[in-house]
């Protein structure tokens, strides 16, 4: 009887060894999971660090692309203007004597 409750004593050491391994095992997993999980974590927050900052990187170059290709239509708008003005005042003479040789030209009933 004595081996017999030895026995039984032995299967019970060796479950609750068997357990407390388990157990440990489980701690030990969810522990490496939380750094996994932590981990996981601070890669998003890098990325998306890095996100925005390329992000704004790319707004502020398209803005000064925008800027330098603003100024460069008003300069060449300014440039269109002056020969435009040259062009009026260069032909002005010519182009009143146009309208008034076209105004004398109709006849007198007034039919355009």
């Amino acid at each position: 009887m004595k081996d017999l409750n030895d026995l039984m004593q032995a299967i019970l050491d060796m479950d609750a060894t068997q357990r407390k391994a388990a157990e440990q095992a489980a701690a030990e997993r969810t522990e490496r999971l939380g750094r996994l999980d932590e981990e996981k974590r601070a890669i998003a927050k890098s990325y998306a660090a890095r996100v925005q900052s390329s992000t704004q990187a790319a707004a502020a170059a398209a803005a000064a692309a925008n800027r330098e290709a603003l100024s460069d239509l008003e300069s060449k708008r300014a440039v269109a203007e002056a020969v435009l003005e040259r062009t009026a005042q260069a032909n002005r003479a010519q182009w009143i004597e146009a309208l008034v040789r076209r105004t004398l030209e109709r006849p007198a009933g007034g039919e355009a």
